[in-house]
C-alpha cells in the first residue's frame, strides 16, 4: 500500500492533532508512515501543512498532483493546497458545499476528485466542542478513505491519544462526522 495525506488548515485547528492520529494510525495497522510539518506562523493563525505518507518511500514530502487525499481543516487552506491532489483524489474540506466556486467544482469532476465537504465548526459546536472541529473532519475521512484509516482504527487511536473526558468528546464529534458522512456519501466498508 501507497498512500499520501496532505492535512493543511491553520494554526490553533488541531491539524497536528489530526495528522498524527492518522501516522499513528497507520504504523498501528502495521503501515510504515513518514511524515513532514510546515508551520507558517502557526500561533498567529497562519498556514500549517503536514503531509503523510503511509507505505515504502524514501522521503516524507508530497508533490504536485501526487496525494490521495487532501484534508482541509479552513476553506482557504482547501484552495491553496488543490495542487497536492492527483487524479481520482479525495477531499475532505470544513466547510458548505454551496460555497464551492462552480469553476473549481468543474476541475474537481474532470480529474475525478471526490469532495466531501462538512461544516465541521457546526457539529463541534453543537457538541459543546467548538475546538474539536478537527475530529469531525477526521470522521467523514474515515467514512470516504478505507484502509489503513477505517472508522474502527482511527476512533481507536483517538481514544488512546487523549485521556477521559476531553478523549470522550473527541470521539463524539468525530462519530458524529463520520454520522454525517455516512447519510450523505458513500463510506468504504468498516
Amino acid at each position: 500500500m501507497r498512500y499520501q495525506v496532505v492535512c493543511a488548515g491553520i494554526g490553533g485547528r488541531g491539524v497536528l492533532l489530526a495528522s498524527t492520529i492518522l501516522i499513528e494510525t497507520a504504523i498501528a495497522g502495521g503501515y510504515e508512515a513518514r511524515a513532514s510539518d510546515e508551520y507558517g506562523m502557526s500561533q498567529r493563525g497562519g498556514s500549517v501543512v503536514s503531509l503523510i505518507k503511509v507505505g515504502d518511500f524514501k522521503s516524507p514530502l508530497v508533490g504536485r498532483e501526487s496525494a490521495d487525499a487532501l484534508l482541509a481543516f479552513e476553506e482557504s487552506e482547501f484552495f491553496r493546497n488543490i495542487a497536492f491532489l492527483r487524479r481520482g483524489a479525495v477531499v475532505v474540506v470544513n466547510g458548505k458545499e454551496e460555497d464551492l466556486r462552480s469553476s473549481v467544482r468543474l476541475m474537481l469532476t474532470e480529474r475525478s476528485i471526490g469532495y466531501y465537504p462538512v461544516d465541521a465548526d457546526g457539529i463541534a459546536a453543537e457538541l459543546g466542542s467548538p475546538q474539536a472541529s478537527n475530529m469531525a473532519v477526521l470522521g467523514v475521512f474515515a467514512c470516504v478513505a478505507g484502509e489503513p484509516f477505517s472508522f474502527g482504527a482511527v476512533g481507536n487511536m483517538i481514544r488512546q491519544k487523549k485521556s477521559g473526558r476531553l478523549a470522550e468528546k473527541n470521539y463524539e464529534v468525530f462519530q458524529k462526522g463520520y454520522d454525517f458522512a455516512r447519510n450523505r456519501y458513500e463510506c468504504k466498508p468498516l
